[in-house]
């Protein structure tokens, strides 16, 4: 759903999730090969029981089966079997050495590098939540000038219109209307 990381930039908890998700599937993946490889090495190890079972121990050329082709074909299919056990001992030897090794190393570059970006964002959060709070304070504040502005503004021209105000009062309100309209004009 998402096409471009702009996209993505809001989305924190998302991010988190999904990144999360990778690193289980990557964990998933390395217990996989692990598994696997147990498998190919008994597997293998069976192989070899059934060679050593079926295999002669000692071959003289004095034996009368080796006169018969079947019997010569039957050692040969054993040793093929001796072969195909070996080819799965390095199989699991590959596995093992290869890629699950570097999938472990990899799991782990990847979740320090996830840990320190996830810290990073944490304080990008943190850092634009403070933002909101000071900006909602900031409006707050500005809100609360502008209406004693006002008010001083509504006093001076109530006491401008009262015959029994001197004109010092009525100076002084006025001034009082330009400071507080100056203050909060200035902090907006």
């Amino acid at each position: 759903p998402y096409t471009t990381l702009s996209d993505l930039w809001d989305q924190y908890d998302v991010i988190e999730r999904h990144t999360q998700w990778g690193l289980e599937l990557v964990e998933k993946y390395v217990k996989f090969v692990k598994d696997r490889t147990e498998i190919e090495q008994q597997y293998a190890k069976q192989l070899r029981s059934l060679v050593k079972k079926y295999l002669p121990k000692r071959i003289s050329k004095d034996d009368p089966d080796l006169k018969f082709s079947q019997y010569v074909s039957f050692q040969q299919v054993v040793k093929e079997l001796n072969d195909f056990a070996g080819q799965r001992e390095v199989v699991a030897e590959t596995l093992m050495t290869r890629i699950c090794l570097d999938l472990v190393k990899f799991s782990q570059e990847i979740k320090q590098e996830r840990k320190m970006y996830l810290q990073e964002g944490r304080r990008a959060q943190q850092q634009l939540e403070n933002s909101f709070k000071q900006l909602d304070n900031s409006k707050r504040k500005f809100e609360r000038d502008c209406r004693e502005a006002e008010k001083a503004s509504l006093l001076a021209e109530r006491l401008d219109q009262d015959i029994n105000a001197t004109k010092a009062d009525v100076e002084k309100a006025k001034q009082n209307a330009r400071l507080r309209l100056h203050l909060a004009d200035r902090k907006s």
